[in-house]
């Protein structure tokens, strides 16, 4: 019984041994300067992210080995080790992004939603802004929330996902005649309206929502928005811009000036300031 003991101990030391090794040629990269594994050829400890994925390694040195193989663009190692992972959030990630940089968006999506990961789902969203697809930025920008919504520990994410997604209604509403805006500036205020909801003492969130009550005439509750803005961060030159611009809407370009001067001593740089200086223009000549 003693003999088939020592043995398996002997085989328990020598995987652990080979786990370990395995762990230090992969990390190579990062080991200090003058330690053994940094005397070890790249190329052959390059090797060590191309495991069978069947040795029995532990599961965080199976992420860096398939971070590794995602980094150098080796996408069918990167598979190998993930698929030898536990079904978990980091699994759900690396899923994504082999998939992502395999061009299959809707598996990426399906994956970083699966992970509960907002920010490299926000990073896919933001892409199809920026290539002028609105609305399937807004459906990708939905679904963060659907998932969100079902999440325990997503309350300081929820908001900021309101908040964006409400800056995509407003963009989907440039895209259509002014006469027909109604409709999306509305689902736009409702979006900041419910960010407020979940963060109420958010400056911007209260801003977007008077900028968006302005544009739907509704312009006692704009008030209402930049007042809790400023009272909020009394130093928002936003909040003091609108205010310069609800002036302006009710035909008061004196009170307009006046709140763009305070503006111009805040930050005359800022992309507000410059909006109401035009604004101002058309105020003058009574076109608000």
């Amino acid at each position: 019984m003693r003999p088939v003991l020592i043995a398996l101990a002997v085989v328990a030391v020598l995987v652990l041994g080979g786990v370990q090794v395995v762990s230090s040629l992969a990390l190579r990269d990062a080991a200090q300067p003058g330690s053994w594994v940094r005397l070890v050829p790249a190329a052959i400890a390059a090797r060590a992210d191309d495991l069978n994925p069947r040795w029995p390694l532990p599961a965080p040195l199976r992420m860096v080995l398939a971070r590794d193989a995602l980094a150098s663009g080796d996408l069918d190692v990167a598979r190998r080790q993930i698929d030898a992972l536990p079904q978990s959030r980091d699994r759900a990630e690396l899923t994504a992004l082999v998939a992502e940089r395999r061009g299959d968006a809707a598996a990426a999506v399906s994956g970083f939603l699966d992970a509960g990961d907002a920010g490299d789902l926000e990073r896919l969203i933001v892409a199809e802004q920026n290539a002028g697809n609105v609305d399937a930025a807004l459906a990708l920008q939905k679904a963060m929330i659907e998932r969100l919504r079902g999440e325990r520990f997503a309350s300081s994410a929820l908001p900021e996902a309101y908040y964006r997604l409400g800056l995509l209604q407003q963009a989907q509403a440039y895209q259509v005649p002014s006469g027909s805006r109604e409709p999306y500036e509305r689902r736009s205020l409702a979006s900041y309206r419910s960010a407020i909801a979940l963060a109420p003492f958010a400056e911007r969130y209260l801003v977007a929502a008077g900028n968006e009550e302005l544009n739907l005439g509704e312009y006692d509750r704009a008030e209402r928005s930049f007042r809790r803005a400023h009272d909020v961060d009394p130093t928002s030159v936003d909040a003091i811009t609108g205010f310069g611009d609800l002036a302006c809407r009710r035909h008061d370009p004196e009170q307009a000036r006046a709140q763009l001067a305070t503006a111009l001593k805040m930050n005359p740089e800022a992309p507000s300031v410059k909006r109401l200086v035009a604004e101002l223009e058309t105020c003058r000549m009574g076109q608000h």
